[in-house]
């Protein structure tokens, strides 16, 4: 069975040349899957347009836009004490509360919960950006579809987001199986009203060339919201979504859903 992963967040690996970044991250998918895979590695194209960094950690580095995205992903979780909050202006203050209120449901350090947030939508950001980094990306995505033809694509994360719109691009080739972990393609606003292809009549759809499309999601993972929304959201994806369930630190880490028996059961059908 051939496997092409693509990774999410937090993937920006310094010093190594892209070339070398891919094979660590195929080393290391395979051995969490027990199984062959090559990763599409592209956290360096975001870089180089300045969007993705490893020490943009805090609240105040956000651009305005960013910060909306920040609230929008807050206001999507269970935990959210006012969702109807309207952003306006400079969110900071409002948004620290918000990932203090998330991190105490999580029982995560506050810390932990607000790098982790200003990590995912920097670099949901610099994708969202239209210009030659998005296409760079896609263009990663479609070369490694057409050298390998898989048998199964894993996307993970901001991945997930990457393969939606590659995959419906015209020419992609067959897919028997589109697998996606942790998923933010259902997030309100911040993703899923910002596809392309747009969403219709509110919903999306799978991608003609895929014949099957599998979702897992966490409900320990504050990305993969809201719960079952990627079922909802989409027309063409297994109604019933499998779960891992794995609370702490690690909440959506691509380890977590690699490893698990639900993915393992997911590709045992493919084979």
């Amino acid at each position: 069975m051939k496997i092409v992963g693509i990774h999410g967040i937090g993937n920006y690996r310094p010093g190594e040349l892209p070339e070398t970044a891919a094979r660590n991250l195929s080393a290391a998918w395979s051995k969490h899957l027990g199984a062959e895979a090559e990763v599409v590695y592209f956290a360096d194209l975001l870089r180089e347009q300045g969007g993705q960094s490893d020490d943009a950690s805090d609240l105040e580095d956000l651009t305005e836009t960013e910060e909306e995205i920040v609230h929008e992903l807050l206001a999507a979780q269970p935990a959210a004490t006012d969702p109807g909050r309207v952003p306006q202006g400079l969110l900071t203050a409002v948004l620290r509360d918000g990932i203090a209120e998330l991190a105490e449901s999580w029982a995560c350090p506050e810390w932990l919960m607000e790098w982790f947030m200003v990590r995912f939508v920097k670099e949901v950001a610099a994708y969202q950006r239209r210009g030659p980094a998005r296409d760079a990306v896609q263009q990663r995505l479609r070369e490694a579809l057409d050298r390998h033809r898989p048998d199964v694509l894993i996307a993970h994360s901001l991945g997930s987001v990457v393969a939606y719109e590659t995959l419906h691009h015209d020419g992609t080739p067959p897919l028997p199986l589109w697998v996606t972990v942790g998923s933010p393609l259902a997030l309100p606003k911040a993703i899923f009203n910002r596809l392309n292809p747009s969403p219709e009549a509110g919903r999306g759809a799978r991608p003609p060339q895929v014949a099957r499309w599998t979702n897992l999601a966490d409900p320990g993972d504050p990305v993969a919201i809201p719960a079952k929304g990627v079922s909802r959201r989409f027309v063409g994806v297994d109604s019933d979504e499998h779960h891992v369930v794995h609370r702490g630190f690690k909440f959506h880490h691509a380890e977590s859903y690699l490893k698990s028996a639900g993915l393992a059961n997911v590709l045992a059908t493919a084979s």
